[in-house]
């Protein structure tokens, strides 16, 4: 086996070629055996890259040579002697069939005046010296030699760097992948593999966008991504960024933005490519989140400041007398909005908290069925359309909440049973005791949900296309419910049809 060391990476195995340059120095030069010994920087000596002829006994023969003669036997004028006179009373090395090999011809491996190597060929004992005809045909096999190793070099740095490079697209956190000009995947590193649920082997050699890009919106919609690599774009950018939606295996749709890199011909057209793919999921989420954040204070701020500014002008105007009655209703509109303000204050300050995990839960005893006689008993005042019933047992099971969390959501609830029963109707509020744990549901006559809201309602900001046309709020009412029940270790689920009102439970653990 040939090897050929290559500072400072490790030996490689090269090509056959330097194999097949010394076989035909030595059969050439008439001799019998041969060796191409490489100079190591990291070792700092010449070790053996190719052998012909020599068994492991004769190349064991060889390695003082390469310590202490070698070179400047290659380096003399004239470089034809026997081994025998160079180490005196050392033992010659043996061939195969162990003729003893004395006579030497030895050049150096040059590349732009730099030493890389030697080539030696060898004779046996019985046969007359080297002379001086063979060192220019030595010579040439020494360039064809100094050549290959150099190749050699180049290749195992270039494979090494190849590796590198492999190694840092492999583990990128970006997907990666290679393309051709028709689309076909080459490439597809395992963060593309996490991303689209498609193994390598089931990429390599599929079009990109059979693969795994969404063929059509639910508004019916293309969103097919344009590959820039289809076509026959001339001078266009060589960086290309697209973004779209894809399909992952699982059937999950994904946001993603795609960078392309474009390798292309000296006319412009695209030749292949690599591309950056990135899930934007997040981003697109936090862009979607801050213009509802936007649009929810336009709302729910502005009409309260607007008539709470509008009440505050009236009132104030001093060319106007007005009497009690008047100053009395004004007043209590300003105190309404007010309070409206202060609670969708308090409502963003609560969800930002408990989003951040800043809150803190300082648990105590409660029964649940006081906690809701008492909500009850505050909104009630507040409409006179509905009938509130509660149905507790008289032992129901006692928890440890944070009160006045635990309050809020019983609030929430019941507010948007309210809320969402515009023309009245009994509102149900109900405790059981589940194996170990108590449930506690509200049910309103209401509008109801849609079946496609469903999905959505325990999101920040959301609001049904039916509740956000007529009803006021600000769509976190569910979200922090959910949130505090959770953090409570307990459930909260949903049941509701369009028009046929709506179900809101919740479970937690029952206090030991």
């Amino acid at each position: 086996m040939v090897k050929i060391p290559h500072s400072p990476f490790e030996q490689i195995q090269p090509e056959t070629g330097l194999e097949l340059i010394l076989k035909s120095a030595v059969l050439a030069l008439g001799g019998r055996s041969g060796v191409v010994a490489i100079w190591s920087e990291a070792e700092h000596c010449f070790t053996t890259g190719a052998s012909y002829g020599l068994p492991q006994s004769g190349l064991a023969g060889v390695k003082p040579l390469l310590k202490e003669t070698a070179c400047d036997l290659a380096c003399r004028q004239e470089s034809y002697n026997l081994l025998s006179e160079l180490q005196p009373g050392k033992e010659l090395p043996s061939a195969y069939d162990g003729t003893r090999l004395d006579p030497i011809i030895a050049l150096p491996l040059k590349i732009l005046d730099q030493l890389i190597g030697l080539i030696f060929v060898l004779r046996p004992s019985t046969d007359g010296a080297f002379s001086g005809l063979h060192k220019p045909v030595l010579a040439a096999f020494a360039e064809q030699a100094a050549f290959a190793v150099q190749n050699a070099r180049l290749a195992a740095v270039l494979g090494e760097e190849k590796r590198r490079v492999e190694s840092v697209l492999e583990h990128s956190a970006d997907g990666i992948m290679s393309i051709d000009s028709s689309c076909r995947i080459l490439g597809f590193n395992t963060a593309m593999e996490k991303l689209t649920g498609y193994s390598r082997e089931e990429a390599i050699g599929q079009e990109c966008s059979r693969l795994f890009c969404q063929p059509e919106t639910e508004k019916g919609k293309s969103s097919n991504i344009q590959c820039p690599m289809m076509g026959s774009i001339i001078n266009e950018s060589a960086n290309i960024e697209r973004t779209g939606t894809i399909r992952t295996r699982e059937g999950r749709l994904v946001e993603t933005a795609f960078t392309y890199s474009i390798m292309r011909t000296t006319e412009g057209l695209p030749i292949d490519a690599v591309v950056n793919v990135r899930d934007i999921s997040k981003i697109k989420e936090m862009e979607n989140f801050r213009d509802t954040i936007l649009s929810m204070l336009g709302h729910e701020l502005q009409t309260p400041l607007a008539i709470i500014q509008g009440y505050t002008d009236t009132l104030s105007r001093p060319d106007a007398h007005w009497d009690a009655a008047t100053l009395q209703q004004g007043l209590q509109a300003i105190g309404e909005e007010s309070r409206r303000l202060s609670q969708v204050m308090n409502k963003l300050l609560l969800a930002s908290r408990l989003s951040g995990g800043a809150v803190k839960l300082e648990k105590e005893l409660v029964d649940l069925g006081v906690m809701v006689g008492k909500v009850v008993r505050r909104l009630s005042g507040l409409t006179d359309l509905h009938e509130f019933t509660l149905k507790f047992p008289q032992e129901f099971p006692a928890v440890m909440v944070e009160p006045n969390l635990m309050e809020q959501v019983l609030t929430n609830l019941i507010e948007n049973a309210v809320k969402y029963s515009p023309h009245g109707g009994t509102v149900i509020i109900s405790g059981t005791r589940v194996n170990g744990q108590v449930k506690v549901t509200v049910e309103d006559e209401g509008v109801g949900i849609p079946l496609g809201d469903m999905d959505h309602l325990f999101e920040r900001f959301h609001r049904g296309e039916q509740g956000q046309s007529k009803i006021r709020g600000t769509g976190l009412g569910l979200y922090i419910s959910k949130t505090i029940i959770e953090a409570h270790g307990g459930r909260m689920e949903a049941f509701s049809q369009s028009g046929k009102g709506s179900q809101f439970s919740f479970t937690l653990p029952v206090a030991e």
